[in-house]
């Protein structure tokens, strides 16, 4: 009998042991939570200057940081640092007077946080951003400047103004204007009109100067657009540039290849159609330009913000826009290779006093594509512009050009003002 009852105990515990076993089992393990990943906070930029930053920014307890720039006029996004678990990193080989946007995520143990994005602007040449205008608030007397070659206010009647003007176009249809830029003092602006249907498409006036200038010519302009012109732009801009030898009209040949030292022109104005609001963009001709894809030569791009490949629209909102029915003021610098012989010719453009873009030798990184130039920090350094090869062609003339023929467009116009050509940057006016 007591054999018995052990036996009944044993078995007992051991189907206790057995359910706790198989329970123990069964249960699932508990799977911890992910904890969010929070984005770092207090992004600043210190110690700016012409070509460096630093970057600083707040941790928030994650194993590690990744941290990205570019400048604002691109898409492209180049790495800094990866895996950083420092809190402060230092930039250099940056452009004078650039925008550029950076940003940076946490790394946490399971999961990364969503990207923190700031912004600064580099000075230039080392100091901050400082152009003749400053000196001449409301630009008056700005002409009296030793670094200025040019001053167009449009302050003493159609008759004289069109007596500094070589060759004119279709003068009955400007008019001279109280609209100016906000802070402009003492200056008037110029309409330049067209007439519904393609009866008129605007004018121009040409002015040729001797002998011309043979290093760097800033030029600086306002111009408004009316959203009337939304769908109809082809050129309504300020040209300039050089012939050789100098003429006093316009020549522009478009279309042509192989020009050699013959001319050289460059303008900003709406060249991208196919966007809402119309993208702006450099159109240049000179000797050593890019042919299209039929080997053509139309003039070539060099901002192309958005674009990401040849022929392809430039996405919406990241490239220059024409603001309409406002004042924009543009300007534009051109300096000459000098040797002849040397690629180290520039080209800079600034819109309301924020360059949007700077080619010269050895910078930006990027590629043509055939007649498109785009940056891309990965690929090779610009080489430069040789601009010329013959030292008798300079910076010769200026042309206010309004060309706005299509038969379907309604009447329109183009407005400019205050216009200056300087040996140094002008800037906007001072308010």
């Amino acid at each position: 009998m007591k054999t018995i009852l052990m036996s009944i105990k044993l078995f007992a515990v051991c189907f206790a042991v057995s359910l706790l076993s198989n329970c123990a089992k069964s249960k699932a393990p508990d799977t911890p939570t992910p904890q969010p990943c929070n984005s770092p906070s207090g992004l600043t930029s210190t110690l700016i200057t012409a070509s460096t930053a630093t970057l600083t920014w707040t941790g928030n307890g994650a194993a590690s940081y990744d941290v990205q720039y570019k400048a604002s006029s691109t898409n492209t996004w180049s790495n800094i640092a990866t895996a950083t678990t420092a809190l402060s990193l230092d930039l250099s080989g940056l452009m004078s007077s650039t925008t550029y946007d950076w940003r940076v995520k946490a790394n946490c143990t399971s999961n990364s946080s969503n990207y923190s994005t700031a912004q600064f602007t580099t000075a230039f040449g080392g100091t901050a951003m400082m152009g003749l205008a400053e000196q001449y608030p409301g630009d008056v007397n700005i002409q009296s400047d030793p670094n200025v070659l040019y001053v167009e206010k449009f302050d003493d009647g159609l008759a004289a103004i069109f007596n500094r003007y070589d060759d004119k176009l279709n003068t009955a249809g400007m008019s001279v204007e109280t609209d100016v830029p906000a802070g402009s003092i003492g200056a008037n602006s110029i309409r330049m009109t067209s007439t519904t249907g393609g009866a008129q498409g605007g004018g121009h006036l040409f002015k040729k100067f001797i002998p011309g200038f043979d290093s760097v010519v800033y030029v600086r302009y306002y111009v408004k657009y009316p959203s009337g012109s939304k769908d109809y732009f082809h050129h309504e801009s300020i040209w300039f540039g050089g012939y050789n030898p100098a003429t006093t009209w316009p020549n522009p040949q478009a279309g042509t290849c192989g020009l050699g030292s013959s001319r050289l022109s460059i303008a900003y104005e709406p060249v991208w159609q196919n966007t809402n609001p119309p993208g702006m963009d450099t159109y240049i001709y000179w000797g050593d330009m890019k042919q299209d894809a039929g080997g053509n030569c139309w003039g070539n791009v060099m901002v192309t913000e958005g674009a990401t490949g040849y022929g392809k629209p430039a996405a919406p909102g990241t490239y220059p826009q024409v603001a309409f029915d406002q004042w924009m003021c543009v300007e534009v610098m051109l300096r000459l290779n000098n040797p002849v012989t040397e690629y180290n010719g520039e080209l800079a453009v600034w819109v309301n006093g924020v360059k949007v873009g700077h080619w010269g030798p050895g910078f930006p990184n990027g590629h043509w594509d055939k007649d498109k130039w785009y940056n891309n920090p990965a690929d090779p350094a610009f080489q430069g512009f040789r601009w010329r090869t013959d030292q008798n062609l300079n910076i010769n003339w200026i042309w206010l050009e309004y060309y706005h023929e299509n038969p379907a467009a309604p009447s329109s116009y183009m407005e400019l003002s205050n216009i200056v050509m300087a040996t140094k940057y002008i800037g906007p006016i001072k308010q």
